[in-house]
């Protein structure tokens, strides 16, 4: 049972970085698990329905703050933060507090899903939902490409134009920002991580994130790992 409201008046998920690294690997199921036994606790424990209220006022902010992260723009999410501040603002039952806050994880989950990140080009939205989708499966550009029904070169040309970098640098640093959160939140090893993420050997993965993160991949585990 999660006994989140022992040392906190507020909800103690609130201060564990896990609900980020859940957010960043796109894990609905294990934030939806997480609440769910928070909701158990919260009723056994009868937490009042205005700590819960303000609770979801500053997970609202959190699910925002963390998907503009991600790469969702900010006016594309001021309609449902403000939807769901209303609702939780006129609720009046810890019911339907708890159903709010299942809801914000699904419609948020669902937006960072399927529209990581959104430009005026429907062609460069369409790259970027692809390469996010398919991250972890090693598919090839010209393979997506070919999906988009679209050639390689035009691609190309489209992704610099509105992103300002080329499609295979952007991809190799949202491996690396995919690489980090399976460092974190899981045990698998780094030649495991480096292998599902398509990497040539453990040897290129290790450069690649020295380059950007500016530590290797042990060290960066090692310096955040937590339980």
């Amino acid at each position: 049972m999660n006994d989140g409201y022992e040392s906190f008046e507020s909800d103690f998920n609130i201060f564990n970085n896990r609900m980020s690294l859940l957010i960043e690997a796109r894990n609905k199921n294990e934030l939806i698990k997480i609440t769910k036994e928070k909701h158990l606790s919260e009723l056994t424990d009868e937490v009042d329905k205005e700590h819960k209220r303000d609770d979801l006022v500053i997970w609202n902010a959190i699910y925002t703050r963390e998907i503009i992260r991600n790469g969702i723009s900010k006016k594309y999410l001021h309609p449902i933060y403000n939807k769901f501040y209303r609702r939780i603002k006129e609720s009046n039952s810890m019911k339907y507090l708890q159903e709010i806050e299942l809801n914000m994880i699904n419609q948020y989950m669902e937006l960072l899903t399927n529209d990581t990140e959104i430009t005026d080009s429907f062609t460069v939205n369409k790259l970027l939902q692809a390469l996010h989708l398919n991250i972890e499966n090693h598919t090839s550009l010209e393979e997506i490409c070919k999906n988009l029904n679209i050639s390689v070169g035009y691609a190309s040309t489209c992704f610099k134009k509105y992103k300002g970098i080329s499609i295979m640098r952007y991809l190799r640093e949202i491996k690396i920002d995919r690489a980090r959160t399976l460092l974190l939140s899981t045990e698998k090893s780094i030649l495991e991580i480096s292998i599902l993420l398509g990497f040539h050997d453990q040897s290129h993965f290790t450069n690649t994130f020295k380059k950007i993160v500016g530590v290797s991949p042990l060290k960066f585990r090692n310096k955040n790992y937590f339980i």
